[in-house]
């Protein structure tokens, strides 16, 4: 019997009782009075009691499936947790009298699969001072949820404040068909597009974007930020050194990896081709310009504080990115205290298959050329990301294709989420 029905029955009971005239029953309905009203609110309690625990599993439920689809996009799980404990805290905000509730939020692995666990505990007074039952109702709601794969991320703009933004002036384009573009603050899009499987913003968006930009999304974490980019710390160039660049105007030269000092200027019809590994380029900068060619396959350009690669005129640039080694999937980057502006406005910047990861640093895009159109795939972390003028930029994902690996924050995956218990 409900509780409801259970309260309509004493009801009845009680009324039949009181329109007795015997005063064997008067005196019986005084002994059983108390029992009745007991009984009364204590069907009341289990009312209430059943209808918290029915909210309280329904809020676990959509935070974990609300949240899963954020478990392809950081590395530890910290953007999904975060999305989960908003969701959970503003329907409990919305929530009258709710009783004492305490949450937890878990990454757990289920089976090799990424998965996050919410659970509520909550404890609600319950009749009779909290004696029945003693120290008042406990129960817990506890909700699972996987992904069934994600839109890769494939830009990520991590700046938080001044003018570390996404901003596409002009008639610029970028073109991501199938994966997700970031931006931790806000997407300024002035007269370009942004075209991609997916967009969100933290803050603001603006401007032509397809399919419309999601705001007020949980910032993501730089899905790279544990990789150990100190390795250019330990290698040195005299000021002699770095007053000395290679300089190539024409034939071909070959540069193995290691350390640049004082950079690299080809120009002319230089070619410049790299060797298989780790380069690092130490003040100095890397310059392509004129009808300039750089080549390189299995390779990494790392830069640092005071280096930085500026790729103009008629350059052609064919990169991809490394295959093996702690820098797997990078193609370039910059140091986290490399603060330059790294620059794009060559014609030909045909392929940059990889990982180019600047995280301190501002991506400036310009020119009318086609960039990356070629690669295979290409992910871009920056703190700032720019593009004027009328370049169009390619951000392909054809991540099966390709011997570079993807690292680990991206990837191939496309999909929902669903509850696993």
């Amino acid at each position: 019997m409900s509780p409801v029905a259970l309260v309509l029955r004493i009801m009845s009971a009680l009324a039949m009782v009181v329109s007795c005239e015997r005063g064997s029953i008067a005196l019986k309905a005084a002994l059983i009075l108390p029992c009745v009203v007991v009984l009364g609110a204590g069907a009341l309690d289990l009312t209430q009691v059943q209808a918290t625990k029915i909210r309280l599993q329904d809020i676990a439920d959509s935070a974990a499936l609300a949240s899963a689809s954020d478990l392809g996009l950081a590395t530890d799980g910290s953007n999904a947790t975060e999305r989960a404990r908003s969701f959970v805290q503003t329907h409990l905000a919305e929530w009258a009298q709710r009783p004492a509730i305490e949450e937890a939020y878990e990454i757990v692995d289920l089976a090799g699969q990424r998965a996050i666990r919410v659970t509520l505990s909550a404890n609600r007074p319950s009749f009779f001072a909290n004696l029945l039952p003693p120290g008042g109702w406990n129960f817990k709601a506890e909700s699972t949820a996987t992904t069934m794969g994600v839109v890769p991320l494939c830009v990520l703009v991590t700046g938080t404040s001044g003018s570390k933004l996404l901003n596409v002036k002009d008639t610029g384009r970028m073109n991501a068909p199938a994966c997700m573009v970031h931006s931790n603050r806000d997407i300024d899009v002035e007269g370009g597009s942004i075209t991609a499987a997916a967009v969100q913003a933290v803050k603001s968006a603006r401007g032509f974007i397809s399919p419309a930009a999601g705001t007020g999304a949980a910032p993501v974490k730089d899905p790279f930020a544990g990789l150990d980019l100190n390795y250019s710390k330990r290698l040195s160039c005299t000021d002699v050194e770095k007053a000395k660049p290679l300089q190539v105007t024409s034939g071909t030269y070959y540069v193995a990896p290691g350390r640049h000092c004082g950079g690299i200027d080809a120009s002319g019809t230089a070619r410049i081709l790299l060797d298989p590994g780790d380069h690092f380029f130490l003040g100095g900068h890397l310059a392509v310009k004129e009808d300039a060619r750089l080549e390189g396959t299995d390779v990494v350009l790392f830069f640092d504080k005071e280096s930085k690669f500026e790729f103009k005129d008629r350059a052609l640039v064919n990169l991809d990115g490394r295959k093996t080694g702690a820098y797997a999937g990078l193609v370039m980057g910059g140091t986290r205290d490399n603060t330059e502006d790294f620059i794009i406005s060559a014609d030909h910047v045909e392929s940059l298959l990889g990982v180019i990861y600047v995280p301190a640093a501002k991506l400036i895009i310009e020119g009318k050329a086609d960039i990356a159109r070629d690669s295979a795939w290409t992910v871009i972390v920056a703190e700032g990301i720019q593009l004027k003028g009328s370049p169009s930029l390619f951000i392909n994902a054809n991540y099966e294709v390709s011997d570079v690996p993807v690292p680990v924050g991206v990837g191939s995956r496309t999909g929902g989420s669903r509850l696993i218990q």
